[in-house]
């Protein structure tokens, strides 16, 4: 969970996952107070700031990254629930089982792809239209979040498949 109490401590990967979702609130904040001065410099001064969209454009896909093993953590992903409640509590936590192994494996795959967008960016030399700053570091930044979030979500898949097999022991023996 993203908040634990005081007297449990919280793993590696959770004070990770807190800390790049507090990390993104301030990457979040900064881009609110650039495009604040980009229209009070528009609307004073008839000064546009155009290079505020490109750092927009860079730092915007990486908060949102970093905020993806926060959610993924807390467990706020859409789930369907009802299915699971009118199969009974065996079957819920079976189906939240294979649905947390098809997260992991859909975590992977994007991770994956996004890193090779990164590769493509870096190859092509793309860049930001108005100030021609490299999109390439704000793609591999964003596929080391999503490794992350993979990692977050393998740890999530696991501890689930561990309590499915101890409950199924417990239920048997």
């Amino acid at each position: 969970m993203l908040f634990r109490s005081e007297s449990v401590p919280a793993p590696r990967l959770s004070r990770l996952a807190t800390g790049l979702a507090i990390f993104a609130i301030g990457l979040l904040v900064a881009g609110a107070i650039l495009v604040g001065w980009d229209v009070m410099m528009r609307w004073l001064l008839r000064k546009p700031q155009s290079w505020v969209s490109d750092i927009a454009s860079l730092t915007y896909p990486i908060a949102l990254a970093c905020c993806i093993p926060a959610a993924l953590e807390s467990g706020h992903m859409i789930a369907i629930k009802f299915l699971g409640e009118a199969l009974g509590p065996r079957t819920t936590q079976v189906l939240d089982t294979l649905g947390s192994l098809l997260m992991s494996v859909l975590m992977v795959l994007i991770a994956w792809k996004v890193s090779e967008r990164a590769i493509s960016d870096w190859s092509a030399g793309y860049k930001t239209v108005n100030i021609g700053l490299p999109l390439a570091p704000t793609w591999i930044v964003v596929s080391l979040m999503l490794a992350v979030s993979a990692l977050v979500q393998l740890g999530l898949s696991w501890r689930d498949l561990k309590q499915l097999i101890s409950s199924s022991r417990s239920a048997h023996g």
